[in-house]
């Protein structure tokens, strides 16, 4: 049985990537190292405070599936950008649901207590709904070797050089880079695969191949209306999965979304056993994305040997 959910994405996967990001720091307050606070709403999104050509801040995405900026109409208007003529450059860019076109606009500066960067390309989006923050930004805006996202100390940092403060209870896995956009290996009882790599996205599913390859046991009572993150609807169903494995950890027993996204076919992925890896798998560890050495490093929250993690349909923001 599917169901559909509201989903989204519509600041991802931009064809324009980093060609279109015009970014200036010039400079922070810890020599090298760029620092947000980062909190969870209710809806499961990972936010930072951001002001937006100086003005009151307002919440943030900071995305590790975005390659190009994007800010909702009214944030736009009240941050003092006007709204671009019709015949404005537009950008493509792909989400969940495929390729939208938005006009291209450079907002002056986003700022917080720590950084400063000037100049930063976006979408303009007057007319899809943002549920998940009305700001969107690219991880990889702010340069740097390391995207470090400690959800359990709140904190996402920047900076050059190698990981730090990893223990012997991390585990280190493959991180490859595509068109801006980052993956890790996994596997999903016993089958092989891909998973992008998603702190834009509450909650974490498997296409249909992945489900075929790895014989998930749908389960049709739990099959659910989501929400997602920038509006549109998705055909969907809930299976459950006995072992996902990443990097040397096994996460057990969770129930997971399947869902095959047109973004998945402009990507050239809907016969390949994938995945997207969000933030109700990605919350459970402090998450360091070596991109300079191709590694993806995941410590749990809980220090100690054991490295598997039970998940129920709570936690995996899927309702029982």
């Amino acid at each position: 049985m599917f169901g559909a959910i509201p989903i989204g994405g519509w600041a991802r996967l931009g064809a324009v990537a980093a060609a279109a990001l015009c970014l200036c720091l010039p400079g922070d307050a810890s020599a090298g190292r760029l620092i947000f606070p980062l909190t969870f709403n209710d809806a499961g999104y990972i936010l930072t405070p951001i002001s937006v050509n100086g003005t009151p801040e307002i919440p943030a995405i900071i995305d590790t599936a975005a390659t190009i900026a994007m800010i909702d109409g009214r944030a736009a208007q009240r941050a003092g950008i006007d709204a671009p003529p019709a015949d404005e450059i537009r950008v493509p860019v792909f989400g969940l649901l495929g390729q939208r076109e938005f006009p291209l606009i450079r907002i002056g500066s986003i700022s917080n207590d720590n950084v400063w960067v000037l100049q930063l390309a976006a979408a303009y989006n007057n007319r899809e709904p943002m549920p998940g923050a009305s700001l969107v930004i690219p991880a990889v805006s702010f340069g740097g070797d390391v995207l470090d996202f400690d959800f359990p100390a709140g904190r996402f940092s920047v900076y050059d050089g190698r990981p730090q403060n990893s223990s012997g209870n991390s585990g280190r896995g493959s991180l490859t880079i595509e068109g801006g956009l980052m993956f890790t290996d996994i596997s999903i009882n016993g089958v092989k695969g891909r998973a992008l790599i998603d702190t834009g996205s509450p909650f974490s599913f498997i296409n249909s191949e992945m489900a075929r390859a790895a014989k998930a046991q749908r389960d049709d009572d739990k099959t659910q209306r989501l929400q997602g993150a920038t509006g549109g609807s998705l055909a969907v169903s809930v299976a459950s999965v006995k072992r996902l494995s990443v990097a040397r950890f096994n996460i057990s027993r969770l129930n997971m979304v399947i869902a095959d996204p047109a973004m998945f076919d402009d990507l050239g992925l809907r016969d390949e056993p994938v995945m997207l890896l969000g933030l109700d798998l990605l919350s459970l560890f402090r998450v360091q994305i070596d991109r300079r050495r191709g590694h993806l490093i995941l410590t749990p929250k809980e220090e100690g040997r054991s490295v598997v993690i039970n998940l129920n349909a709570r936690d995996t923001r899927i309702p029982q």
